[in-house]
């Protein structure tokens, strides 16, 4: 994983240090122009999410996936004009993920909501494409982690499902890094696909009833669509 961000982060950095020799072209120029200094807009994104850093034991039993699934995010995001190729691009989303894992003895499912303040600096390559990088605050406000256990059914046979919730609480707040590129489809509508790589301790009271979350951290894959207003 941590490879994975170095050459992402080493991917960002020499696709800017190359557009920096090239900043002051005569598009580059037209396009700062056409922008206002301040501009205000709307994102919604929808992707894949995972836990990862757990132990090779973690789960209890057999199976010892890591735990993923679905995770969304929306809200406003704000754009500064820095220099005809950097601009400061400021975020305040609402995130909600559910992840989960199964195997012999029961499903695992963990749920998140979460508010979070990505503070990027982006580069602008050409008129329609960019890309960016920056630190992301996150904030939780909801979690949930529980067992949905497979339990003998002594009456008739086979098993039942019995939902145990596991004592784990998630960090009030978290801190990642979050890099992407994006592309403007029309005129102020943007399509860009971000990765964010989670850095601090998902669960400091990391051992619950049945499963030890000791080292979790989140990482998450998300196609977003963003519209500027101005």
């Amino acid at each position: 994983m941590k490879k994975v961000l170095a050459f992402a982060i080493a991917f960002l950095c020499a696709a800017t240090f190359v557009q920096a020799q090239e900043g002051e072209s005569t598009n580059q120029k037209n396009q700062s122009a056409e922008l206002a200094m301040f501009g205000i807009g709307a994102r919604i994104a929808a992707g894949y999410g995972m836990i990862w850093g757990l132990e090779d034991d973690w789960s209890g039993g057999e199976n010892d996936e890591n735990p993923g699934g679905l995770d969304l995010e929306g809200g406003v995001m704000g754009r500064i004009i820095l220099t005809p190729v950097f601009q400061f691009t400021p975020e305040l989303l609402f995130r909600y993920a559910k992840y989960s894992q199964d195997d012999d003895l029961g499903e695992r499912k963990f749920k998140q909501m979460n508010i979070e303040i990505p503070l990027l600096v982006r580069a602008v390559a050409t008129p329609k494409f960019y890309a960016y990088i920056g630190p992301q605050l996150g904030l939780n406000v909801s979690n949930d982690v529980s067992l949905n256990a497979k339990v003998a059914n002594k009456a008739g046979g086979g098993t039942i499902n019995h939902s145990i919730p596991e004592k784990v609480e998630q960090a009030s707040f978290g801190f990642s890094v979050a890099v992407g590129a994006g592309y403007f489809v029309i005129d102020k509508l943007a399509l860009d696909f971000r990765v964010g790589f989670g850095l601090s301790e998902l669960y400091p009271d990391s051992k619950g009833n049945f499963i030890d979350l000791t080292g979790a951290k989140d990482i998450a894959f998300k196609f977003g669509l963003n519209y500027w207003v101005f």
